[in-house]
């Protein structure tokens, strides 16, 4: 079947060589039969041929979804969802949405910590009985995207689990505080995974709001406080926010593909986006690599997108707001070949040279903070708004459209995203570590990721604390 969609792309055998640079190690084929899976291969494999695999790949499971969609539609006037889950990023999320009413996914912060997050291990250690505070809301964003605006959670942790590393018990209120964290992105429900603990099979270690023998686990009182809670608040929408992050999924396959180096991770460089706007006090719409307008933003952040379309060019282009794009965006063409342009619309300098960095290498800046993992340096005319302390240029442009060519800290990103917002006059408010805030329609939602108290506007926090305040 690759091969079948490979030749429904490409045409022609003479359109794939020359698209993928099969002239390089003599790789040319003579018909699309002799064309294998890319883990048949001798040596490296092409880095177009894995990624027209994982397009393939991917679109099997958009496909394989509307096939059963088409079934349910037949028989079935009820909305139909999926459940989704934390940072698998193996499909377009976006294409099979697109054939959904609403959108799910599976919130597990606890496991998720520890088997999927990159933080270091005092990160870890300091939220081991939270979550990460960023995790979780980076995915009810994203969610709420993929599902047009409806999303639910499918499964939520209501205590310890089975399958990670280590699974250490929620600290007490947090199982209430991931359930308002989601109402406050816009979730429609929250289900707990599960009702009652299993007394055998592969999860009978798995938590429950129900022990095995059937009496109150502690997830159950948070759960019933949710529920008591949610009778006095209205019914209302997220806020729109004034700052937008594109997310791309092709983005990620391609940073698989050529990190460049060991240090070089997509989902990671985007979540450091979107921790420091969170750290500013910040909401944000996560959106697609393909969005026709932007006119309802006032900032748009794009880490590390592979290559921008016509459609988001076209719509960078007629934007009167900011567009800050970091390392890597428009660096490749569709078809995974160098792009010898300008990496964005609105920036004049092209990419040289880039360079990864060892994890011990901190190149600092002249402002403050340091350059980690990745620089690159540009040629060309355009202002220069900051250098390293040796003088190398890290982030070019105008007011309105620059480009970042470094990886910088969580310090310098906070610094230079800050100064953007009072640029677009967005309100911004530094955060405690650990404590972060949602906005809705009518509240402003703070929640206390911290196992201490903090201080917020005068007041005392405890850990796991949810607090709200009318607008």
């Amino acid at each position: 079947e690759f091969k079948v969609w490979l030749k429904n792309k490409y045409h022609s055998i003479e359109a794939l060589n020359t698209a993928w640079g099969n002239i390089f190690w003599s790789m040319e084929y003579n018909n699309f039969a002799q064309i294998q899976l890319p883990n048949q291969c001798v040596t490296d494999p092409n880095p177009s041929h894995l990624l027209d695999f994982k397009r393939f790949s991917s679109d099997q499971v958009i496909t394989f979804n509307r096939i059963q969609v088409e079934v349910l539609r037949n028989h079935s006037s009820a909305p139909l969802i999926h459940n989704y889950m934390g940072r698998i990023t193996d499909f377009d999320h976006y294409k099979v949405g697109a054939d959904l009413d609403i959108a799910s996914w599976d919130s597990y912060p606890l496991g998720f910590l520890e088997d999927r997050s990159e933080e270091g291990d005092d990160w870890k250690l300091h939220f081991s009985q939270q979550g990460d505070p960023d995790f979780q809301a980076f995915h009810h964003d994203l969610y709420r995207c993929v599902g047009r605006g409806r999303w639910w959670i499918m499964e939520q942790q209501p205590g310890p689990v089975n399958w990670a590393p280590y699974n250490p018990a929620p600290l007490p209120g947090m199982v209430r505080l991931w359930s308002w964290e989601a109402f406050a992105h816009g979730a429609e429900a929250v289900c707990y995974f599960r009702w009652r603990q299993a007394p055998f099979a592969q999860e009978q270690m798995h938590t429950g709001l129900y022990t095995p023998d059937n009496n109150p686990a502690p997830g159950l009182a948070e759960a019933s406080t949710v529920a008591a809670e949610i009778e006095s608040m209205p019914e209302v929408s997220t806020a729109k926010a004034q700052v937008a992050l594109v997310f791309d999924y092709e983005s990620d396959w391609a940073w698989q593909i050529q990190p460049q180096g060991a240090s070089f991770n997509y989902f990671k460089l985007v979540l450091d986006y979107y921790r420091a706007l969170r750290s500013l006090g910040l909401s944000i719409d996560i959106i697609p690599p393909d969005s026709s307008s932007l006119a309802n933003y006032k900032l748009v952040v794009i880490p590390g997108l592979m290559t921008f379309d016509t459609q988001l060019t076209q719509a960078i282009e007629s934007f009167t707001g900011t567009v800050l794009a970091g390392p890597r965006s428009g660096s490749k063409t569709a078809n995974f070949a160098l792009n010898l342009q300008p990496p964005m619309p609105g920036i004049n300098n092209k990419v040289s040279y880039v360079e990864s960095l060892r994890p011990s290498v901190e190149l600092p800046l002249k402002e403050s903070g340091n350059v980690i993992n990745w620089i690159e340096t540009t040629t060309g005319d355009d202002p220069v708004i900051e250098r390293t302390a040796h003088d190398r240029p890290i982030l070019i442009g105008t007011d309105k459209r620059q480009y970042l060519s470094a990886w910088p800290d969580r310090e310098a990103l906070k610094r230079m995203l800050k100064k953007l917002c009072s640029a677009e006059g967005i309100a911004v408010q530094e955060l405690a570590e650990g404590l972060r805030v949602r906005e809705t329609q009518t509240h402003r939602f703070v929640f206390n990721y911290n196992p201490d108290p903090v201080q917020y506007k005068g007041a005392s926090l405890a850990p796991a604390a949810v607090h709200w305040e009318l607008l």
